[in-house]
């Protein structure tokens, strides 16, 4: 029987679950650097906490991955970040405010596989609670242009408000109870294009006057039409403060409606040129109310790290986890080599010996596979002279040093 990773799932050798990681591990960094926590929550959660999100209800059992455990408990597992957040911070009242969490954590989807789309998946979210619209939309921003310039990627950042889009939805005919739906097709603009949209919303009886303001996309017009709107003065200033600090990549997109009823105030959308979306959020000020929490307001941005990988998958260079490869001349050198390996190690390198016992030859080839830039073979004459010889394989140069001094050697390889 010939047994496969589950349909909408996938492995990761080490080659490629390297480059994914150097994703991962650039992402906590940044989060970091902004004054952000790691929070930790479970894969699976109560399914009345994943029901609860927006009104997926009942019929959100078609799109997560849930069962009954051994005790009949209702379970799923999680399709987001920010549903266990949510948990968290109703249920810990005595949370410093603003909370300002990071999480890296695999979520799953019962979607359709497809291209650039898993059931299984790692998503790096940064969210803050307790912070009112502002600083906390902009830092989102600011980060999310960060973490798109360290990976050298040519992005765009779209900025909506959802407020906006509703108030625009109102003052143009369209009934309330028809808001949603009038949003999830405008949400559709640049994959379905405006001849379709104005089908979409014939074919719903959908007042399609917005229509224009959403083609012709322009802020100023908005702006002067929604003068004073509290919403109108969020965006603004989220568009503002990032034209004052140089992030040119934000641009406003009336069609950006992402969420629904899940978020109350501006939105953000990162995609990259000719490519899919890569992440996503916005702000979401009644969710800890949902959940059973005093009401707070929140922001935060999600990253799809397998986007981001399959993007960069094939220029990503990751180089070898080891600096260097020891391999004694015969068995009888072992103690020697193990011995070596430890005290650079305390130097802070990382090596690795042969643990196959095969010849020079092969040792050398296997280094030079994997990439590792520096080789040291133990034989009789370093156990005698008490000096070794660290080989450099890009150009077979070899610098010599004692075992007595290895902190020297050590400096050598790590290029200090």
């Amino acid at each position: 029987m010939k047994f496969e990773a589950v349909k909408g799932m996938r492995d990761f050798l080490p080659q490629n679950a390297k480059k994914k990681q150097f994703i991962e591990d650039l992402c906590r960094k940044i989060f970091e650097k902004y004054g952000y926590e790691p929070l930790q929550t479970p894969v699976l959660e109560d399914f009345a906490l994943l029901a609860a999100k927006g009104s997926g209800g009942e019929a959100i059992k078609e799109e997560i991955y849930y069962f009954k455990d051994k005790a009949d408990r209702e379970l799923g597992m999680r399709y987001d970040l920010t549903v266990p957040l949510g948990r968290i911070v109703a249920t810990n009242p005595q949370l410093s405010r603003p909370f300002k969490r990071y999480c890296i954590g695999t979520v799953y989807r019962y979607d359709r596989p497809g291209a650039k789309r898993y059931r299984e998946f790692t998503q790096a979210d940064v969210d803050v609670v307790g912070a009112k619209p502002g600083l906390a939309d902009f830092e989102c921003v600011q980060i999310a242009s960060e973490v798109m310039n360290s990976l050298g990627l040519d992005y765009t950042i779209k900025v909506n408000n959802r407020q906006v889009l509703e108030e625009l939805a109102l003052k143009r005919g369209i009934a309330k109870e028809q808001i949603n739906d009038a949003f999830r097709i405008i949400d559709k603009l640049d994959k379905i294009g405006e001849n379709e949209v104005r089908k979409d919303f014939r074919a719903k009886k959908i007042n399609d006057e917005i229509l224009q303001v959403v083609f012709v996309n322009s802020f100023e017009q908005i702006k002067e039409e929604l003068a004073g709107k509290e919403c109108i003065k969020e965006l603004e200033s989220l568009l503002l403060l990032s034209k004052e600090m140089g992030i040119a990549q934000v641009k406003f997109d009336m069609s950006l409606c992402r969420g629904l009823e899940y978020y109350t105030g501006n939105v953000f959308e990162i995609s990259i040129k000719e490519g899919p979306s890569v992440g996503g959020g916005g702000r979401y000020d009644k969710l800890i109310g949902l959940y059973g929490g005093q009401e707070s307001p929140a922001v935060g941005i999600s990253f799809g790290i397998d986007r981001l990988y399959d993007t960069l998958e094939k220029t990503l260079f990751v180089g070898p986890n080891s600096d260097v490869f020891i391999a004694p001349f015969s068995e009888e050198f072992n103690k020697q080599v193990v011995d070596l390996a430890s005290l650079l190690r305390k130097g802070n390198c990382n090596v690795e010996i042969d643990l196959m016992q095969r010849n020079i030859k092969k040792n050398l080839e296997y280094a030079d596979r994997k990439g590792i830039p520096f080789v040291i073979v133990i034989g009789e004459d370093e156990k005698r002279s008490g000096k070794f010889k660290v080989k450099d394989l890009s150009n077979g140069e070899q610098k010599e040093f004692s075992f007595s001094d290895c902190s020297k050697a050590a400096d050598f390889i790590k290029g200090r």
